[in-house]
């Protein structure tokens, strides 16, 4: 008592009230020595500490299938007289009385617990225990194990963390962090696993759900770097999936370069709206009909880069095949010309005195992901032979300049007319993501003219996409001219979706009935990060293995697999497809 109320010599004269306050022999607004000051002070009575209550309780069981219940037991010590039970989400929700009855819990998840009891002095104490029950969903079939980090390059000595993707009602997570600390888990989404040293580490996690048990192993998921280097990353993205159902699940993949460490993305119209992880495996979902940007922001210590794909995601109420329209460089108003400049004989935009050899336009559309030919504004058509050609040519938009050729397709002058909008289809339709660059390339043989419209010179500093090449070197038209123009070529460009249906019909597990060799096509070819899983009915992993990016057929050898019903589980384009198999020796 005396350490407990600090008292340091005697004789200490205090009162002590049933709250615990001490009120000191020298206290100005009470006389503890007069009987008017205990009056007014209250009662003092049951004081020492000792014997106040301490709320105590447990339950049983605290793993329970919904609409079950569990029986709770008081532990409380001391002398009490009256018990406040609160039961969150159960049935009852509250309980006066020192023994409850069987509380019933109909909504799944972790539920809390209180408990608040006193003495017939007033003294009280409560206990609340949170996440103390966990209520689980019955399922209908096994679960299936999914998960996806925050991260997956890691500079050595950071954290990852993880969040848990399984459906099927799981209730209890296994986790296993080789080169990880610690190195496994319970929890549902384990936080701050940090990582030492340089490596590639594989991830495991087991889940559970009232049907039994399911196993995902992803080999070198997480890859851990020395440092991140000298150079500030370059954000880039893409999807497998651009034109879609709404509703349907689009999945995003990081391409970014020079390591970045930390991710923000936006989706415009999608759910969730943002997301700082380097993946969302489970895809974002856009509710409404509509063309939408994506956006990436990256960045490590060397500092971040931004990139917005605009009408990068096109949502249709039913699956669509494609969608198709033309762009263009040309601003309202203008037609196309046959453009001259001082100086130069000939024409720019065709063959001249400086001998332009290739014209390249810009185009920063991110909208379409094929382009199956071009409308071209022919201005002077001229050839001295039948054999006279001019070759269109695609360029990667990625690159600052024309450098990086897609593609390119030769047309022969007899084939086009002069003051005419020319169509011109491609022999194959050319794969784009993002920007790029189309143009031609031209000849100087003798009676050759082929001049391509241009705009308008638009004035020093005001919009220009045209690149011309001359004297071995790529040149903005303000770099080689000061002139500010575009071509008036414009490409016939498409957004191409992938349904569901389609990938399901270009899958392919064959033979079933097998017996020492399992094979698993697909006609759309296989991606980084595609695996096919063969696991038994209680969910444990018997085998699992890794595309080769690009391949069509993935081998599995069963030899030593056991007769018997088994599942195989395959990734592929963000997507998960299981069928039942049969191994028969």
């Amino acid at each position: 008592m005396r350490n407990y109320y600090e008292i340091e010599g005697f004789p200490t004269k205090i009162l002590i009230k049933p709250d615990r306050a001490v009120i000191w022999d020298d206290d100005e607004e009470f006389n503890i020595n007069s009987t008017g000051g205990l009056q007014e002070i209250g009662v003092n009575r049951n004081a020492c500490p000792a014997d106040w209550p301490i709320a105590d309780f447990s339950g049983e069981p605290l793993l329970l299938p919904v609409n079950t219940g569990v029986i709770y037991s008081d532990l409380s010590q001391n002398h009490i007289i009256t018990w406040l039970w609160e039961f969150e989400n159960g049935t009852p929700n509250n309980f006066n009385g020192q023994n409850p009855p069987e509380i019933i819990y109909e909504v799944p998840g972790y539920h809390k617990v209180k408990l608040t009891v006193a003495n017939e002095f007033g003294n009280s104490n409560e206990i609340v225990k949170t996440k103390y029950v966990h209520v689980y969903e019955l399922a209908d079939d096994l679960p299936t194990a999914w998960f996806s980090a925050n991260q997956v390059i890691v500079i050595a000595g950071n954290y990852v963390n993880f969040t848990d993707l399984s459906w099927d009602f799981p209730f209890q997570w296994k986790w296993e962090f080789p080169g990880g600390l610690p190195q496994n888990s319970i929890a549902q989404h384990p936080q701050n696993i940090i990582y030492n040293l340089p490596g590639e580490y594989d991830v495991q996690l087991i889940v559970r759900n009232s049907e039994g048990y399911d196993t995902l192993l992803i080999e070198n998921y997480i890859k851990v770097i020395p440092e991140v280097g000298p150079d500030a990353p370059v954000a880039n993205f893409t999807t497998s999936n651009r034109l879609v159902k709404r509703n349907t699940p689009v999945v995003f993949q990081d391409l970014s370069t020079n390591n970045p460490m930390f991710w923000s993305w936006s989706f415009q119209g999608g759910e969730p709206s943002s997301s700082s992880s380097q993946l969302q495996p489970n895809g974002i979902i856009y509710p409404n009909t509509g063309f939408f940007d994506v956006s990436l922001n990256v960045g490590n210590v060397n500092g971040s880069a931004m990139l917005t794909k605009k009408d990068y995601v096109v949502v249709y109420d039913s699956f669509v095949g494609k969608v198709c329209d033309t762009i263009g460089n040309f601003k309202s108003g203008e037609e196309p010309v046959a453009l001259k400049i001082n100086g130069m004989t000939g024409y720019y935009g065709g063959q001249n005195s400086d001998k332009i050899s290739m014209y390249a336009d810009y185009y920063d559309f991110h909208t379409f992901n094929q382009i199956k030919g071009i409308i071209l504004p022919v201005m002077k058509l001229s050839y001295g032979s039948d054999n006279s050609y001019i070759r269109f040519i695609t360029w990667d938009g990625a690159d600052p300049k024309p450098t990086t050729v897609l593609s390119s397709q030769k047309v022969f002058l007899r084939d086009l007319r002069q003051n005419y909008f020319q169509v011109i289809m491609f022999d194959e339709p050319l794969d784009v993501d993002g920007p790029f660059y189309l143009g031609y390339s031209i000849n100087y043989a003798a009676g050759d003219q082929f001049v391509v419209g241009m705009a308008p010179n638009r004035g020093h500093g005001n919009f220009n996409s045209l690149f011309v090449y001359k004297d071995g070197n790529w040149y903005s038209s303000p770099e080689a001219y000061e002139i500010s123009t575009s071509t008036g070529i414009r490409p016939m460009t498409c957004l191409v979706g992938i349904e569901d249906d389609y990938i399901e019909s270009g899958l392919a597990v064959y033979p079933n009935p097998c017996n020492d060799n399992l094979f698993i096509s697909n006609s759309m070819s296989f991606d980084n990060g595609d695996f096919v899983e063969i696991f038994d009915k209680t969910g444990k992993t018997i085998k699992i293995q890794f595309a080769e990016i690009g391949s069509e057929v993935i081998e599995i050898n069963t030899c030593e697999i056991a007769s018997g019903m088994y599942y195989a589980r395959i990734f592929t384009k963000g997507k998960i497809k299981t069928e039942k198999i049969s191994i028969i020796k």
